[in-house]
């Protein structure tokens, strides 16, 4: 995998770098400190994932997130910044992002995003969506927005399976509690498996529990 990190900052350029590096052994890392010096890493390196860095809710940094909308068509483009005055999904949505996150967030919240968003889902901190509550009634919400919150990520019957896995509960023991065949709880597995992109059962129910789609 090759990540492209644009970052101002040297040192949050380093950190990103670090945990990516930690997470993912294979992973190449380029970075640059502004959009236009990532241009060229673009066009060149075969970048699979980009993460931008903005400072603040200003127009330069739409500027840069407004640039990146062609290769974000293809790319999946993570934004890192400071969730207050970012509650449009729908805005973020129209630049192609794929997912927003806090900048207070710790590592294992980053690195589950992350994964979620490679193998095809999208994240937004809970902030986005209690800031649509305020101002809409949840039917509407649901109804007008288009969502990419983790819970709707995985069907229901995968959320129940997942949530039995977090018990603890063998394929024959879901099987039986869900009514279905071991067979089937198998195959529902599996898809949670590449959903989530998770190496095994304990991984996937870890990166639920931090993505909030487990409480």
């Amino acid at each position: 995998m090759r990540v492209l990190i644009v970052d101002k900052f040297e040192m949050c350029r380093s950190g990103l770098r670090f945990a990516l590096e930690e997470n993912f052994p294979n992973c190449g890392i380029y970075e640059a400190a502004s959009i236009n010096k990532s241009l060229e890493h673009l066009d060149t390196q075969g970048i699979e994932l980009i993460i931008l860095s903005v400072i603040s809710y200003l127009s330069s940094d739409h500027d840069s997130i407004a640039e990146l909308r062609p290769y974000a068509q293809t790319l999946p483009v993570i934004v890192v910044g400071d969730p207050e005055g970012w509650t449009s999904i729908k805005e973020l949505n129209s630049y192609n992002v794929r997912g927003f996150l806090d900048r207070s967030f710790n590592k294992d919240v980053m690195i589950a995003a992350v994964q979620l968003i490679l193998a095809g889902g999208q994240y937004f901190p809970p902030e986005f969506y209690e800031a649509k509550k305020r101002i809409r009634s949840v039917e509407t919400l649901f109804a007008d927005i288009d969502m990419p919150e983790n819970t709707k990520r995985l069907p229901k019957r995968q959320v129940e399976v997942l949530s039995a896995i977090a018990e603890g509960k063998s394929n024959n023991a879901i099987a039986s509690e869900l009514g279905i065949a071991p067979g089937t709880v198998k195959v529902y597995v599996s898809k949670l498996m590449r959903n989530l992109n998770a190496q095994n059962r304990t991984h996937a129910v870890s990166i639920a529990k931090n993505l909030n789609i487990l409480k």
